[in-house]
């Protein structure tokens, strides 16, 4: 009898999980679905780390894990072919029943012939130098976006500023086709490739640093003809 009852109990925490499972995915609204990504950085998979919301001819629209930037190790990248546009942005912490606006998100210029997308990745921290002085008699800003005064004839002397140093203010510079993976903040991904234009709703549910992500996402009208989603 002893026996019997520890299995009936057992059974009885497994209908639970599974019940509680089943709620959580209830959860989610109509057509969304769910994928596990693998970080390319650890595990070298092109296909396990790429996220296609439709069919394309090469590459993916959303990538996970391909960037270490210091301590951070989970980025979501979309610039994995000259020929996809898409571009993600943060929301924020938010649920699938949430009420929120979703933003117009203008998505990466076209390339032309021969044009390659330089991806900048800075995680010193550092502003960067000044920039040279402008052109004498004139006012307006040097290179480095400081407005020093100049007059004409140039023997006239006139006092300078000192120059500002760099600062650093230990974040990194991190290019706009990287999103930094956050549990349980929403994006909208505006996916523009070769013969796609559409949005996309996306949601961290799980991130284990470095390793793996688990998204839920669902395609949605463009915001441009919509209200509120929610």
């Amino acid at each position: 009898m002893k026996i019997l009852a520890r299995v009936c109990g057992l059974l009885g925490i497994v209908a639970t999980l599974f019940a509680a499972a089943s709620a959580q995915q209830m959860r989610l609204p109509p057509q969304t679905q769910t994928v596990t990504l693998l970080a390319i950085n650890k595990y070298h998979s092109e296909r396990d780390s790429c996220l296609q919301f439709a069919k394309i001819p090469r590459g993916c629209h959303l990538r996970y894990g391909s960037l270490y930037a210091g301590d951070d190790w989970d980025w979501f990248d979309t610039a994995s072919a000259k020929e996809i546009r898409t571009v993600v942005r943060d929301l924020g912490y938010l649920d699938w029943s949430d009420d929120f606006k979703v933003p117009v998100v203008i998505p990466f210029p076209k390339l032309g012939p021969g044009e390659e997308r330089t991806v900048r990745v800075d995680t010193s921290g550092a502003d960067g130098a000044d920039g040279a002085p402008g052109a004498p008699g004139r006012d307006g800003a040097d290179a480095d976006g400081v407005v020093r005064p100049h007059r004409w004839p140039a023997e006239i002397p006139v006092p300078q500023p000192p120059p500002a140093k760099p600062k650093h203010d230990g974040k990194p510079k991190i290019d706009p086709v990287f999103a930094k993976a956050i549990l349980h903040h929403m994006y909208v991904v505006h996916v523009v490739d070769e013969v796609n234009d559409f949005y996309v709703l996306m949601r961290v549910e799980e991130v284990q640093r470095g390793d793996s992500c688990t998204v839920s996402w669902r395609v949605i009208p463009s915001p441009e003809n919509e209200g509120p989603i929610g």
